[in-house]
């Protein structure tokens, strides 16, 4: 929807939904309807949402934005930067805590410090989706958490 259409068509949510995602394409689409089916609270929702999405205030994105940081070392390890791919999945005490849940869920882990990816992955292969609803809350607690 151009500008040249602006005359003739009213905004809509469902327009605007419409367009993102024609941007975001199928695989996004698929990911984002796996993630709004399983049975959690909304702030648990759009906190998984926003690590997918890197919208998380992390030190990176907001030095991104024009704020002034000290320091955008993340102040747990000290070894890299606070970004939202860091905080989630590259740091070595969320690494741990990823690993024990793949463990206690007897799921092979990878190294995939990519969130759509991590969440794609984090299901059991051949497993009713009943089983994989239970399995993405585990997801989106574990991010709520850390």
């Amino acid at each position: 929807m151009g500008l040249e259409d602006s005359e003739t068509t009213m905004f809509s949510v469902k327009s605007a939904y419409g367009i993102l995602k024609e941007e975001g394409g199928e695989e996004d689409s698929r990911l984002y309807k796996s993630l709004w089916r399983i049975k959690a609270l909304p702030s648990a929702h759009v906190t998984t949402w926003r690590v997918i999405e890197n919208k998380v205030a992390s030190k990176v994105n907001l030095e991104r934005r024009g704020i002034q940081i000290e320091s955008n070392l993340y102040n747990l390890c000290r070894l890299s930067e606070e970004s939202t791919n860091h905080l989630f999945f590259g740091c070595r005490i969320a690494w741990l805590i990823w690993n024990l849940c793949y463990d206690w869920l007897g799921i092979n882990s990878v190294d995939l410090i990519v969130p759509g990816s991590h969440f794609e992955y984090f299901k059991i292969l051949d497993a009713p989706n009943s089983v994989n609803l239970i399995v993405g809350n585990i997801l989106i607690a574990l991010v709520s958490e850390i």
